[in-house]
């Protein structure tokens, strides 16, 4: 493992498709002190944690056929193949990746020096810095009260398994709590609550899918129903729901599916320009801090595939990087 006291020549934040494809063309063009700094347990974090298991992960998403610009990119498959992949990848190509480490902050302390601390205080220093970090830096909370006591009982996301045959109660109305509600019906008691109408943020496929649900009994939905209070009821089941229709109804988890908090703080602390929701950038993604790029969905409006995540990595290093700032050998041949 590198020294923390030496001066790297890349440190990607984030080890998910994007840090890792950025790491892959970086090593293939000969950059070789290259450091991946990730805040979960182990690389593609946030797949294994918002993807259910056995969830279909295909090339053409929502109608974006993107063609792989770069040497990473997959196969239509499943969540399982694609963390295979990403694994194939590392080993493949001896990348370095440390993990359970949250970035504090990005300095730059010279034209061609930065300093990354994390919240440990640790320091690390690179020449140039990419941050490949995703749209959602952590699930929202809801506004009302939460008791502490029922923190074994309240969920955000599906990296741990609720126990089975157990009354969950699904919160959200977009594809990741329709997805949940597939995924966890056939061994659970499932309701799915939403505050609108109609699921209109998810995609058509997983509307009908939930709407075959509910017409075989096989889910509970409720449609304009929101929350008021969670009270921990002391007994099983654990916990009560008060809506605001005054309705009371007894569950035994709650697993929410309400989105996630943007890394906007974070990006405007290291001083990246943020013009409404989007950072600006050049073609090669790189900031108005020289040497430090964006990758992934935070340039590809959050709604980008798993291959534009993967392009935007070839592109931060063959136009970015290789345009002076690391040597490199380019053009390298597939």
């Amino acid at each position: 493992m590198m020294a923390e006291s030496e001066i790297l020549d890349l440190i990607i934040v984030g080890a998910g498709p994007a840090g890792i494809a950025t790491a892959v063309e970086s090593k293939r063009v000969g950059i070789q002190k290259v450091l991946l700094i990730e805040k979960g347990p182990r690389h593609s974090y946030s797949i294994e944690k918002l993807y259910t298991p056995g969830k279909r992960v295909d090339k053409v998403y929502l109608g974006q056929d993107v063609v792989c610009e770069g040497s990473v990119c997959i196969v239509d498959g499943t969540r399982e193949s694609v963390l295979k992949t990403m694994d194939q990848f590392i080993e493949e190509y001896e990348l370095q990746i440390i993990a359970n480490t949250e970035v504090d902050h990005i300095e730059q302390v010279a034209h061609d020096l930065f300093v990354i601390t994390d919240l440990q205080k640790r320091q690390w220093k690179a020449r140039t810095v990419v941050i490949a970090i995703g749209v959602y830096g952590r699930p929202n909370k809801p506004n009302y009260h939460l008791p502490s006591s029922l923190k074994q009982n309240i969920w955000f996301d599906l990296s741990q398994q609720i126990p089975t045959s157990s009354h969950v109660l699904i919160i959200g109305g977009g594809n990741t709590a329709l997805e949940y509600a597939q995924y966890l019906y056939s061994d659970h008691q499932v309701t799915l609550s939403y505050r609108g109408g109609e699921f209109t943020k998810a995609n058509e496929v997983n509307r009908r899918i939930v709407s075959e649900l509910k017409k075989n009994q096989q889910i509970e939905i409720l449609l304009q129903s929101e929350v008021a209070q969670v009270r921990d009821r002391q007994d099983h089941p654990r916990i009560e729901i008060l809506f605001k229709d005054q309705t009371l109804k007894k569950y035994d988890h709650i697993l929410y599916a309400i989105g996630g908090t943007t890394p906007e703080a974070f990006l405007k602390k290291v001083g990246v320009t943020v013009e409404g929701k989007d950072p600006t950038t050049s073609h090669a993604y790189e900031t108005g801090i020289p040497g430090l790029y964006l990758a992934g969905d935070l340039v590809s409006g959050g709604k980008g595939t798993i291959v534009k995540a993967f392009n935007t990595g070839k592109t931060v290093v063959w136009d970015g990087l290789c345009q002076g700032q690391l040597e490199c050998r380019i053009p390298f041949p597939k």
